[in-house]
């Protein structure tokens, strides 16, 4: 198993929202992605922000947005954020009855597209689907609050999901969202996740840009090696 050189995606939901677009710049040259957490009070029972926010932050940093939608009919909502520059458009495979047609027109608007995988949710039925997207997003929390506790059992689906895309040779990074920091990241990666959303672990730091090499770090020093 060989995987691929670790992202690390910050996630704004544990940032200062006063000062946004300051707390963006302060990692830019450290992270690789800005995570971009999007809820809507029904998919999930918390409200954060909207396409009107995300357009504006994206005039005040060049790092790509990894931007994950905790929303309901994400086919209505989803293409949006591609239009507004996102990079990665992940929506949750809970709340789309057609998946892979949804990643096309993600591709097709010009972002990469991501399927969601919430905690209580199987991933054997979507691994199939894995070679219409580009990032897989496993859940090692409840999708919906910032600050919650690792659940270590739920890296097995990293476990399959790395299996599966290496023997089928597929280009996707699996990515881990929830408790990630300084002493959980490394277990994700030798389970063979290869990005990791880090929220507090980053914007709860004194030197957060300095919190994300490290981070990248242990990742990599844990990485599996072909």
């Amino acid at each position: 198993m060989t995987v691929p050189l670790p992202i690390v995606a910050p996630s704004i939901l544990a940032a200062d929202f006063a000062r946004l677009a300051d707390e963006v710049r302060a990692i830019e040259g450290a992270a690789d992605w800005v995570h971009v957490d999007v809820m809507d009070n029904h998919f999930v029972p918390n409200l954060t922000i909207g396409l009107p926010v995300v357009q504006s932050l994206r005039a005040a940093t060049r790092l790509p947005f990894d931007v994950h939608l905790m929303i309901e009919d994400p086919r209505r909502w989803a293409p949006g954020y591609a239009d507004a520059g996102a990079y990665n458009v992940t929506f949750h495979a809970e709340a789309c009855d057609d998946p892979v047609a949804l990643a096309k027109e993600l591709r097709s608007a010009g972002a990469k597209a991501g399927l969601a995988i919430d905690r209580d949710t199987p991933i054997e039925p979507y691994l199939d689907l894995l070679p219409s997207f580009d990032t897989l997003l496993i859940m090692t929390i409840k999708a919906g609050f910032g600050g919650q506790r690792f659940i270590p059992h739920l890296l097995d689906k990293v476990r399959t999901a790395r299996h599966h895309v290496d023997a089928g040779h597929l280009e996707l990074r699996i990515e881990v969202d929830g408790g990630i920091a300084a002493d959980t990241i490394a277990e994700a990666a030798e389970a063979g996740a290869d990005a990791f959303v880090a929220g507090t672990a980053v914007f709860g730091a004194d030197d957060p840009a300095e919190a994300v090499r490290r981070l990248r770090s242990l990742a990599r020093c844990a990485a599996p090696r072909a």
